[in-house]
């Protein structure tokens, strides 16, 4: 949406964030089976996330309006780094906590922490403009989930923004994302 006023690199950024907060809280599969479905026999190397597909159709267009693609896709199971980060680290924790969203937060946090250090803007607009994205690919499930808004709240407090604008982005991501589902909703009527 307002992504195009953020220069390539601030675009990628956004990409990674994006694809963080759309992963954080997503279900996961061991060898294609669920932490209930897990047997013996089940390669527990072979972890994947379930990927939301609104988020994904989100983050889609994000990296198609991108000069110059981000991830490399070759098909449906694509993973691109951030995906890997957040496996990697969440195989380091025992398998009856992978689900628990202390777990997924921590994990999801350190993961934020790492993509955010080092950053800094010049222009006071681009943290902002980032939030505002991110709060909409949070609310593609209809909600901001208990894991994403760490993370969300991570963001602001690394870019310094006053709660009166997290507050204020966050009322204006609602009321986008509640205007888009109307306007779907009379569109497929």
């Amino acid at each position: 949406m307002l992504d195009q006023l953020l220069c390539h690199a601030d675009q990628q950024h956004l990409i990674e964030l994006a694809t963080l907060l759309a992963v954080a809280d997503k279900s996961l599969s061991w060898d294609g089976k669920s932490k209930d479905e897990i047997t013996s026999a089940t390669d527990l190397n072979k972890v994947s996330i379930e990927k939301g597909e609104m988020e994904s159709k989100l983050i889609a267009e994000l990296e198609s309006k991108n000069k110059k693609p981000v991830f490399l896709s070759f098909g449906i199971a694509t993973i691109n780094p951030i995906e890997e980060r957040f496996i990697e680290k969440i195989k380091a924790v025992p398998l009856p906590k992978t689900e628990e969203p202390e777990t997924r937060v921590q994990v999801a946090t350190a993961i934020m922490k790492e993509l955010l250090a080092e950053k800094k803007s010049e222009l006071p607009f681009v943290p902002k403009l980032m939030l505002f994205e991110l709060m909409l690919v949070a609310l593609c499930g209809g909600s901001i989930s208990n894991i994403q808004w760490p993370l969300l709240k991570e963001v602001q407090h690394h870019y310094r923004l006053k709660d009166f604008i997290f507050d204020d982005l966050l009322e204006r991501a609602e009321t986008v994302n509640r205007e888009v589902s109307k306007t779907i909703s009379i569109i497929l009527e």
